[in-house]
């Protein structure tokens, strides 16, 4: 090979070995590049994670004093969640949701009151929730549907007695004080599952119950008003502002409306579904045998026959509505009581089985009566 071709050989060579080192240095910056960003993302993620989970909680704008935190029975995790963010003691209810979703072993979140401090971080603050560490062990009380404000009296007065400390205790809560105290708001004592502080009053005992019982009722005939066929009184769309007052959640229980279903056309009030309810809450036991002793007693109003409730004796004498209701009657019981099954019978009894037999005249009655009563 000629020296001048070798010279060129190798110059030839050289470049090609400096454009592939070029190339191979902007393709290892790039690759740095990509490292640098990726890293740079990696410790914006760890940043984050750590700024929402284990910084510390702020208890500024907590409203409960001593930083106390009531969870409500059956309240979900979705909601405390929220409240905690509202209340801005962590800064992420879905951050709390994927954390408790993760780590507890239990479907719901156990209710109860909790004590926050200036240390918790969400995820303390989350462990406190899902191992139940309660700071004060709440006061349970369970009102069933149905019962009286006797037996009401009773549960409160057992639940408050059950207290260990009794210095926690502020307020009177014996039977007797109780009973003093509802004896007028039979009916709207809404039956739930409440939890309260030992040192709460009887007087906020009784207005968180009132407020169920409002607020209930109120959501009730605001989803179910076209549904049912609620009506104002000239069969307009009723207004439930007309029947709710909010400033006080007070219910205008005089104020009359309509309601249609298959008994027919009916004027109420509120008042009167809520001692309805009372009624079937006393003469039933499911839902379908409500539904069908509503139609029963809103055939016999119409035909202006007694009602003959059993735990009303004077309604056997006395036509019409007792004049208050006759205990606390659950939403099963609102719901039947306006949506009643009406087959033509005006007559029912409950057998020694516990089952109901029902009659559209009375000598069929009587032979119920036999059959289900007299000899078994």
């Amino acid at each position: 090979m000629p020296k001048d071709d070798f010279r060129n050989f190798l110059i030839l060579k050289k470049i090609e070995e400096d454009k592939e080192k070029g190339g191979n240095f902007f393709q290892s910056l790039s690759q740095n590049k990509f490292n640098i960003l990726g890293l740079f993302l990696l410790i914006l993620f760890i940043f984050f994670i750590y700024n929402i989970f284990f910084t510390k909680v702020n208890l500024q704008n907590t409203i409960s004093q001593n930083n106390y935190f009531q969870i409500d029975n059956g309240e979900s995790v979705s909601h405390i969640g929220q409240r905690l963010e509202e209340e801005k003691v962590i800064k992420s209810a879905l951050a709390f949701k994927v954390y408790v979703k993760l780590f507890s072993r239990n479907e719901l979140v156990q209710a109860g009151i909790y004590q926050f401090n200036k240390d918790d971080t969400l995820v303390s603050v989350a462990n406190k929730i899902i191992n139940s560490h309660y700071a004060i062990s709440p006061v349970k009380i369970t009102l069933p549907e149905g019962y009286s404000n006797a037996k009401l009296a009773n549960i409160i007065s057992t639940a408050f007695s059950s207290v260990s400390d009794k210095t926690q205790l502020k307020d009177d809560f014996s039977e007797a004080n109780i009973l003093s105290k509802i004896s007028d708001k039979e009916g709207y004592l809404f039956p739930e599952t409440y939890l309260f502080l030992p040192n709460v009053t009887l007087d906020e005992v009784i207005k968180e119950m009132e407020s169920k019982s409002y607020t209930n009722l109120k959501k009730f005939f605001s989803d179910e008003k076209e549904n049912l066929h609620i009506y104002a009184l000239d069969l307009n769309d009723l207004k439930l502002e007309d029947y709710f007052i909010d400033e006080t959640q007070t219910i205008n229980l005089n104020k009359r409306l309509t309601i249609i279903n298959q008994v027919g056309t009916t004027t109420v009030s509120i008042g009167d579904i809520v001692k309805m309810a009372s009624y079937l809450e006393g003469e039933a036991n499911n839902e379908q045998d409500m539904r069908m002793v509503a139609g029963v007693l809103w055939t016999r109003l119409k035909i202006n026959y007694p009602l003959q409730i059993d735990a009303a004796t004077s309604t056997y004498k006395e036509k019409g509505f007792t004049k208050t209701p006759i205990n606390n009657p659950g939403m099963v019981a609102i719901r039947s009581t306006i949506n009643p099954i009406n087959l033509g019978y005006i007559y029912y009894i409950t057998g020694n089985d516990g089952k109901n037999y029902y009659a559209k005249d009375y000598e069929t009655h009587l032979d119920n009566i036999n059959k289900y009563l007299r000899n078994q």
